[in-house]
Formats: structure tokens, C-alpha cells, sequence
């Protein structure tokens, strides 16, 4: 007997909202690597200065978290997300023409908050657009589909850089949030009744049960976020840290999954989402914390070039960080979140 369109994962809108979560990431991720280096040179600032933006974009996600539940009840998920993308795509345009480092920290500040909210609500977009029987299923889809887009974005963000320089890389990253847009608007989500959500609670944001997996989960990530950076420097080795974190993607969502309460699935997802973007962004940070700057000079493939501030990183050492930090998420694995999720998984 044939399924019906309504049992099927693999539908039409299921897939449009994994495009558009792919695209979402991969605007995100292809402006990650050539920032510091940017800013450093456009701005003047110093590698710590320049390492404090992704911390201020982890705390914008935690910040306006707790007022999802509220916005996705009173204005609908799909608008939330949608409006979010758009606020993404308008700081992406202000990262070309800012001019102060107060300016730049309020723009990443706000798209911090916009990524937050736009990544929380595609994924409960994609729970209301999945029947109750393939709601796990579609949770590490739609997961999966983040990190691809992940690893595409670094990939094509450095290719666009070294290629054409920061302004082309920025409209680019604009584009795919474009098409993120188009994608999400495509999405029938069928109508839902307010139900009267508090302005601010965890729901939909943060499965307390998760609180030590997320912990490993941030200590995992940490290890390709500080591998980021090297990418840009010719390390292409360090691309495999964000292979493996695509890897881990599926297994660590089944755990975030099973420890969640029934309807819970959703804020599973998320929680596992924030731990892996934290993890990544804390990464980042602390790689330009240990590197400093120097002056090179780049030529674009049409003969045009510019001189550059790029960060000088310390190979060895930054392996060395990474060496630790594999021991450390594998020891915490192992000792504390494989027994604690035994222990408390419900599914």
C-alpha cells in the first residue's frame, strides 16, 4: 500500500525547510574564517578584540533564547524565522560598510540574536511539517542538514575570499540567506491557535536533562572551532575537525533526542544546536587569543589586490590545544555522558 505524503520524511517541505537550514548555516559559516583578518585591517583592532566578536554572538543566541516559545506562539514560527534570516542578511551588508569596533559589536550582537532565533524556529518549523511517527527521524535530518551547510560555507567563504576579497564573500554569504528565504517562504505550515506562552520560558530552547551531554558537546566543538581559523592560513588538514563534527552530528543528536520527554524532541534539537555553536564559537575565540597579526599583501584573480592583516597563528601550539582538547571531550565521554545518558534516556 502506497504511503501517504504525510507519513513520508523525504516530502516537499521537509525538504525546502532542510535547504533552507543549509543555506541558513552556510551564509553564517562563510563569514566566520575571513572576519578577524577583516576587521583587524578595516578596523584597527587587536586579535583579542577580534576574538571577543564570536563571543559576543554565542551570548546574543542564549540571550533572546528564552523568548522563541513566545514569538513562535504569538507570530508564528515560520514568520519568526523568516524575519530572522532577513535581520541576518542586513548585518552581513552592514559587516561591509562598519567603521568603529563599537558599531561591529552591535552588529554581530544582533546576528548573534537573529541566528539564534531563525535556527531555533526552522527547527520547529520542521517538527510541526513532520508527522508524530518520523519527528526523531526528522530531527537528524534536519540537524544534518545544518552541518553540511556548515562545511560548505567555510569551504566556499575561503574560496570566495582568496578569490575575490571580503565584499564578494559578504554578498555571496547575502545570497544564500536570500535563497534560505525563498526556500522557508515555500513551507506550508499548517495553522496553529495560540496557546497563551509566557514571554520568556525554556521551551522549545533548552532541554535541562541534556545539561551534561551539552557540556561534552561544547568541548567537541571546541576542537574544529579553533581549527577554523587555520583553514584560512593553508592549513587544509583542519578541515577534517569539521568533517568529524558532521560526523557526530547524527549520533549526538539521537542522545540529546532520547533523553527528551515526550513533545520535547524539538528543544532536544535545539539544545544540541546551541552546545555545538557555542563549543564552535569559543574555538574561534580563543584561536585568535593566541595568535597575533601581521601585514601581507593579496592579489585577486582580476589583478586588483590590497594589503592585509591576517592573524599569525602558532601551528604547534594550536595542535597542541587540540590534542588536549580531544583527551579531555573523550575522557568526559566516556567517564561522565555515556554512564549519565544509560542512566537518564527515556526513548
Amino acid at each position: 500500500m502506497r504511503k501517504s505524503n504525510t507519513d513520508n520524511l523525504w516530502s516537499l517541505g521537509f525538504m525546502r525547510i532542510c535547504f533552507a537550514n543549509f543555506l541558513l548555516f552556510a551564509s553564517i559559516y562563510m563569514l566566520f574564517p575571513v572576519l578577524p583578518s577583516v576587521m583587524m585591517s578595516r578596523l584597527g583592532i587587536s586579535t583579542g578584540q577580534a576574538g571577543s566578536m564570536f563571543l559576543v554572538f554565542a551570548a546574543a543566541m542564549f540571550l533572546v533564547g528564552p523568548f522563541h516559545a513566545y514569538l513562535g506562539d504569538e507570530y508564528k514560527r515560520k514568520r519568526v524565522l523568516v524575519y530572522s534570516i532577513f535581520v541576518i542578511l542586513g548585518t552581513t551588508l552592514g559587516y561591509i560598510f562598519v567603521d568603529t569596533f563599537p558599531r561591529l559589536l552591535m552588529l554581530v550582537a544582533v546576528q548573534g540574536g537573529a541566528f539564534g532565533l531563525a535556527a531555533t524556529a526552522g527547527i520547529t518549523v520542521a517538527i510541526d511539517i513532520t508527522t508524530a511517527s518520523r519527528r526523531s527521524a526528522g530531527n537528524l535530518g534536519f540537524a544534518l542538514a545544518a552541518r553540511l551547510g556548515m562545511l560548505v560555507g567555510v569551504v566556499a567563504g575561503i574560496w570566495m575570499f582568496q578569490l575575490k576579497g571580503f565584499s564578494m564573500t559578504a554578498y555571496f554569504s547575502i545570497l544564500c540567506s536570500i535563497f534560505s528565504i525563498l526556500f522557508a517562504l515555500r513551507v506550508y505550515v499548517a495553522f496553529r491557535a495560540p496557546i497563551g506562552v509566557g514571554y520568556c520560558n525554556l521551551d522549545r530552547f533548552l532541554l535541562l536533562r541534556g545539561w551534561l551531554p551539552a557540556l561534552n558537546l561544547v568541548l567537541i566543538a571546541f576542537i574544529p572551532g579553533i581549527a577554523l581559523l587555520l583553514i584560512k592560513q593553508g592549513d587544509y588538514a583542519a578541515l577534517f575537525f569539521l568533517v568529524v563534527l558532521v560526523v557526530l552530528t547524527i549520533p549526538f543528536t539521537k542522545i540529546f533526542v532520547k533523553l527528551s520527554q515526550h513533545c520535547q524532541r524539538g528543544t532536544a534539537n535545539t539544545t544540541c544546536h546551541l552546545a555545538m555553536e557555542t563549543g564552535i564559537l569559543i574555538g574561534l575565540a580563543v584561536c585568535c587569543f593566541l595568535s597575533n597579526h601581521g601585514e601581507m599583501y593579496s592579489e585577486f584573480a582580476d589583478g586588483t589586490g590590497i594589503a592585509d592583516i591576517y592573524l599569525y597563528t602558532d601551528f604547534q601550539l594550536i595542535y597542541k590545544v587540540i590534542g588536549i582538547g580531544i583527551l579531555v571531550a573523550l575522557a568526559f565521554f566516556f567517564l561522565l555522558t555515556y554512564p549519565y545518558y544509560k542512566r537518564k534516556k527515556v526513548r
